[in-house]
Formats: structure tokens, sequence, C-alpha cells
């Protein structure tokens, strides 16, 4: 609230010097300097405190809340036009020597409530969303921008594979002494043992489900229970058994996957 008393006070401070010494409607050839200086200071402030007083009545107050907004405005402006136009003529008369008649009084009020209704505009829909737009662009600005998605390392595991079959390993199985690597791009037999394979996959998500065979989870299609014997169904197509004592480990893993 302090604040925007202080910016309103802040915007009639500059009117009251810019009309001082530009000399609007007639002052800067009939008044001198400080003349006009006291003309503008008894009618910026009166005038200004009128208008913002009647526009916020008529935009908060209980009585007009069910009228479209550009009514009110136009409601308030009105209403406080009457008192401003009295105020304009009465220093009119005082200082600057006009007559003080009915005419003149409805000219003015005319002219204050024009002048009304476009402060009114102002305030009540450009400046709330210039102050909107002012605050997303903070908002945006103090956004921290988000961190990099960390490089996932390949398995130590890839290396013993051909180039030509890529890095999405579906499943691994024991061949006497070999392993039969299953990869999107094809298959590869190469000389290992299945315990360094598993340790060389790096926790890449998959499980060992039965002595000879490993599978990456994002490669099952769907666990299978027969009995006491279990399988899983390969996305390409593919089963491999699972033990009995891995049946558990697995189902878990797929449902948390």
């Amino acid at each position: 609230m302090r604040v925007e008393i202080g910016r309103k006070v802040a915007v009639v401070l500059v009117l009251l010097v810019v009309a001082t010494v530009n000399g609007p409607v007639g002052t800067f050839d009939s008044m001198t300097l400080l003349e006009r200086f006291i003309y503008w200071g008894l009618l910026l402030p009166v005038v200004s405190t009128l208008m913002i007083v009647g526009i916020h009545y008529a935009n908060d107050g209980p009585h007009l809340r069910r009228l479209h907004p550009l009514l009110r405005i136009t409601i308030g402006a009105v209403v406080a036009g009457l008192p401003s136009a009295l105020w304009v003529m009465t220093l009119g008369a005082t200082l600057r020597g006009f007559e003080f008649t009915a005419y003149g009084v409805g000219f003015r009020w005319v002219i204050a409530t024009i002048m009304g209704m476009g402060i009114g505009v102002i305030e009540a829909y450009v400046r709330p969303r210039d102050i909107e737009r002012h605050m997303r662009e903070r908002l945006a600005d103090a956004t921290p921008e988000p961190a990099p998605e960390p490089v996932r390392e390949d398995p130590l595991f890839i290396r013993n594979l051909s180039p030509d079959l890529g890095r999405e390993i579906i499943s691994i199985s024991t061949r006497d002494h070999y392993l039969d690597v299953v990869t999107a791009e094809g298959k590869d037999r190469i000389l290992k043992r299945m315990s360094d394979a598993v340790a060389e996959l790096n926790g890449l998500p998959g499980l060992q489900i039965h002595r000879s065979h490993w599978v990456a989870l994002d490669a099952v299609e769907r666990l299978e229970r027969e009995g006491r014997k279990a399988r899983v169904v390969l996305k390409n197509g593919a089963t491999l058994p699972v033990s009995r004592p891995n049946i558990p480990a697995l189902a878990e893993a797929l449902e948390k996957r």
C-alpha cells in the first residue's frame, strides 16, 4: 500500500513540475512561474485525489460489484468529475479571473470525466497486465535452468561386443564356456564366464533369472508361470526359463520398472 501511494504521489509531482514549466491551457502566458506553481500545485493534487477516490470506490464498493468494470469506472469518473470541475472553476475564478458559470462547470466536468475514465482504464487494465508481465519475466529470470542429465556410461561389458551390435543388450545366455549375447541389432558369441559378464554390466537394469540366463528388464514382455515352473517372454519373441528362487525377485523388479 505504501509503495502504491508513493507511486501516485510521484506521478502527481512529475505532472506538477511539467505543468509549472510548460504552462498548459494558457497559464504560461497569463501567469508567472511562481503563480503557475501555486495554481497547478492546488489543482493537480485535489483533482487527482478526487478521481482516485471516486474510481476506487466505484470499483471496490459493495453497491456496484455486479456492473461491468468499464461501467463502474465511468460512474466513478462522472461522480468525481463534478467536484473536480467545481474546484478547477473555483481556482480559475480566484487566480485567473475567470467568470464562474454553469457552462464553465459543465465543460470542465466533461473534460474531468474523460480524463478520469482514461486514468481508470489504465489503472484497472493496462497497469495490472504490465505488472503481471514484469513478474513473469522476473520469475523466468530467477528460475534456474534445469541441471543437465548425467551422461550414462556404457557398461564395461559392451567392449566385448562388435560395434555393429549396438549397445541395447536383451539377454545373455551361457553355452559351454561361451556366452550368447542378444542385442537389438543381432547376436554374438564371446568367451567369458557369466559371473564376469554380470559384474561388467555396471548396474544395467537387468537380472540373472537362471544360472545360465541374464535378461534386461526393459526387454521382458511378461512373466509366465505354469505350476512350479516359470519363464519370461521377451519382446523379441524369445523365451527363457526362470529358476524358482529368482521368481519373486524378478516379479518385484518387473512391477517397479
